[in-house]
């Protein structure tokens, strides 16, 4: 189904630049290259979201129409989201087909606008996150060890970014240029911080108490805005020093991009041969400073607890058992 998307993308690129001939002028030209079973399960898709929404045809086949039927997939269902590509192509090339029929004109085409394309995003964010959960019941049925009970299904899928391997990683980061990500890295790694506090994280959270460092985590996960948590921050103080003694007021990272890091660490993991049949993401910062609290210094559970923000014990032996 890939050409299909690929024709979605002429379709927007042609509507966009005002091209002589309008953007159909590619068809022809992309339908001679499909394969049958392509056309076919086109065709299928779109007879299926037809009769979902109890229409007849491209005119009477609204917007609101299909992503009612995607919404209901994204949460019940656990498809894959190359699935809902594929519902999307059908969309757009029964458009394509109407134009040609002078059934609807290019205007009306409302898989071409920006605001689809916004909110089918956040549709396929739902199904990844559906998709995912399902997978994760699948692996608990054939005898995987227990999850975190937090909703995050990628959990027991994850590595762990133990102290050795975050060593590769501020390497992998710094020889990219790329100072600030590796600082990031080694502050969240040394408080166990989630991404979502990192990149919330001012200047001013950091302190000292007992010539030891803390930072203030306001909000957080399944936390409210108002609520702060005082990190212990642990064998990161150059880091520390590099980003908040040279003075400054606001965000610690305020150019952080997300995909950066996302990207860096799948790269440093396939570089170093790093388990490829775990899933490796800033959150397995997270695992693998846990594993070291328990097996690299030997804290009792209590302050591993601590440490973690971890209410349940079984949240934390989940956490910090042997990968």
């Amino acid at each position: 189904m890939g050409k299909c998307k690929v024709s979605s993308s002429h379709l927007r690129q042609a509507v966009e630049r005002r091209q002589q001939g309008g953007p159909h002028r590619h068809n022809d030209k992309i339908g001679k290259g499909r394969k049958e079973k392509t056309i076919h399960d086109n065709d299928r898709d779109w007879a299926y979201l037809l009769q979902a929404a109890g229409k007849k045809g491209v005119k009477d086949y609204e917007e609101n129409d299909f992503f009612d039927t995607m919404e209901e997939l994204a949460t019940t269902v656990g498809y894959h989201r190359s699935r809902f590509d594929k519902y999307r192509s059908a969309v757009s090339n029964a458009h394509s087909k109407a134009v040609d029929k002078k059934l609807m004109t290019e205007k009306d085409c409302w898989t071409l606008s920006k605001n689809f394309s916004q909110k089918y995003g956040y549709i396929k964010k739902r199904a990844v996150t559906t998709y995912l959960k399902k997978k994760s019941e699948m692996a608990k049925v054939k005898g995987a060890k227990k999850y975190e009970e937090d909703g995050d299904p990628d959990d027991g899928l994850r590595g762990a970014i133990t102290e050795d391997k975050g060593i590769q990683l501020v390497r992998h980061l710094s020889e990219k240029g790329l100072s600030a990500y590796a600082q990031g890295v080694v502050i969240a790694h040394g408080g166990l911080i989630r991404h979502g506090e990192l990149v919330k994280m001012q200047h001013q959270h950091f302190y000292q108490e007992g010539g030891q460092w803390h930072v203030k985590v306001i909000g957080g996960k399944f936390r409210s805005e108002d609520h702060v948590d005082h990190v212990f921050l642990h064998r990161c103080e150059k880091a520390i020093a590099n980003v908040v003694k040279k003075g400054g007021f606001g965000l610690l990272f305020p150019d952080w991009d997300p995909e950066v890091i996302r990207h860096e660490i799948k790269q440093c993991a396939k570089d170093n041969g790093w388990d490829t049949n775990k899933k490796w993401d800033f959150h397995c910062l997270r695992h693998g400073k846990a594993v070291d609290n328990r097996v690299l210094w030997k804290l009792p559970l209590n302050v591993r607890m601590e440490r973690g923000r971890w209410k349940d014990e079984k949240v934390e032996r989940h956490y910090s058992r042997y990968r």
